[in-house]
């Protein structure tokens, strides 16, 4: 029996440990109930929903008689593959479960999808609880599954090589568009209509509450990644890699990256930062993740040591410009490796691994701008886009129905202004003050609702 994706099960693992290693006590325990709930709606709505979305035109992309059922993708015809139309709640059309190998894909990617899942939740942790849950609810059912399906399921991102002549079409090895691009998109959309973070003096590092787990968690995270990578996922079908490149490369991103953002944290701070090195880490291997079989050794140490030093420059743009309640650093892992990982893949591919991906014929692989030309680089960027819209307007969509449900809070009293001040000839009654109307109320502010304001940092 094939069990080799059992360690993507690493992954959320990882991220849960990643992230309880950054919070202080309190916040940790408000955090593991709602970790457990995202966990169980991602497995529920990948189910229900999502895995018929994301791998209901599988058939499409490999011929295999043991997935014969999964073959309905909507657009198709056109080569613009939206959504899969079979295979909910991991069933037939005609009622019966589905086949073996159909089951082995649903355990294949489902620890993708709760990562996904997870990321989002952890950042919203700080939000109102009923917006982490609809959040993941949505992700696991229905956002990050089609999403999946553009990508890795024979959708419209994937064809871009057939239908545009870009390249091999938008490539991702691992899943950096999946589990860090459009978590991080999502999550931004929702934040940037949330309150955000009290203004306060010079930045620095954010401190490492339990240093210990959340370097484990990033160990954890990377070596799921490569287990899962490794074990030859659906989407890899009909491609050709050198398997042990891809790995060396994975390590070579990961000891680049720690490698930076330590040396910034000492420049920065004047020592070592734990909580840096974790995060700075999970960059680095989310960075090299997108392009670790197509890229050459030394590319792959350069994508690894940009990333290092790109993650403190992110986490600063989100946590001290933009002022976002991430509790999980979601929003500025994702700019960093999802946003450059994808990026390198269209620059520094070398054409020596790829053969046959997204089913291009040739002898070729996957080149980039410095072996081949521009066109999978163009790729990479229109599926950044699709991707990043995709999540982006989930969340502002979400976020923009959260602030609709905000308490609004009426003074009881108005000043005048000065000028209005009564003169001291003008009757002792003349007040200053004026009391408001009856119907308006002041807002309890000692007992705030636990789900309707964020947590005080």
């Amino acid at each position: 029996m094939q069990t080799n994706w059992l360690w993507g099960y690493l992954i959320p693992i990882g991220v849960l440990l990643l992230t309880w290693g950054g919070l202080e006590p309190p916040k940790a325990r408000r955090v593991t109930p709602l970790a457990a709930l995202a966990l169980a709606l991602a497995v529920i709505g990948y189910w229900a929903l999502g895995y018929g979305l994301h791998l209901g035109g599988a058939y499409v992309v490999n011929p295999d008689p043991g997935l014969q059922g999964l073959g309905r993708l909507y657009g198709r015809e056109a080569d613009f593959g939206l959504f899969g139309m079979s295979g909910f709640a991991l069933t037939w059309d005609a009622g019966e479960i589905v086949s073996p190998m159909a089951l082995g894909l649903f355990l294949s990617y489902l620890p993708i999808m709760a990562s996904a899942v997870l990321l989002v939740t952890l950042a919203l942790a700080e939000a109102r609880r009923w917006l982490s849950v609809i959040a993941a609810a949505l992700t696991g059912a229905l956002i990050a599954p089609v999403a999946a399906c553009w990508v890795w399921g024979g959708g419209w991102l994937s064809q871009l090589g057939h239908t545009l002549e870009l390249g091999h079409g938008f490539v991702d090895y691992g899943g950096s568009a999946l589990l860090l691009w459009l978590p991080a998109s999502f999550a931004a959309g929702v934040l940037l209509l949330q309150p955000r973070r009290p203004l306060t003096g010079n930045p620095a590092p954010p401190p490492a509450h339990s240093p210990l787990l959340a370097n484990l968690g990033a160990l954890f995270v990377g070596l799921g990644w490569i287990g899962w990578t490794l074990a030859g996922p659906f989407h890899f079908y009909g491609a050709t890699f050198d398997w042990n490149r891809a790995a060396i490369n994975m390590f070579l991103g990961m000891a680049g990256a720690v490698f930076t953002s330590q040396l910034y944290a000492w420049l920065a701070t004047g020592e070592l930062e734990p909580l840096f090195a974790a995060r700075g880490l999970t960059a680095g291997w989310g960075a090299i993740l997108a392009g670790a079989a197509f890229l050459p050794p030394w590319a792959a140490l350069i994508v690894g040591l940009m990333a290092g030093l790109l993650f403190p420059f992110m986490l600063f743009v989100t946590e001290a410009v933009l002022r976002l309640r991430d509790s999980a650093a979601t929003v500025a892992l994702g700019l960093t490796g999802g946003l450059w990982g994808l990026l390198s893949v269209g620059l520094f591919a070398d054409g020596r691994a790829g053969a046959g991906w997204n089913g291009m014929a040739g002898p070729r692989g996957v080149a980039g701008l410095f072996a081949q030309g521009e066109s999978q680089l163009v790729a990479q960027l229109l599926g950044l886009l699709a991707v990043g819209a995709w999540g982006l307007l989930w969340g502002l969509l979400l976020g923009g129905i959260s602030r609709l449900s905000l308490p609004r809070v009426h003074p009881t009293v108005e000043a005048r202004p000065v000028s209005e001040v009564a003169a001291p000839d003008e009757p002792a009654t003349a007040l200053t003050v004026e009391a408001a109307p009856a119907e308006e109320t002041v807002a309890p502010a000692t007992e705030p609702a636990d789900d309707e304001t964020p947590v005080a940092e």
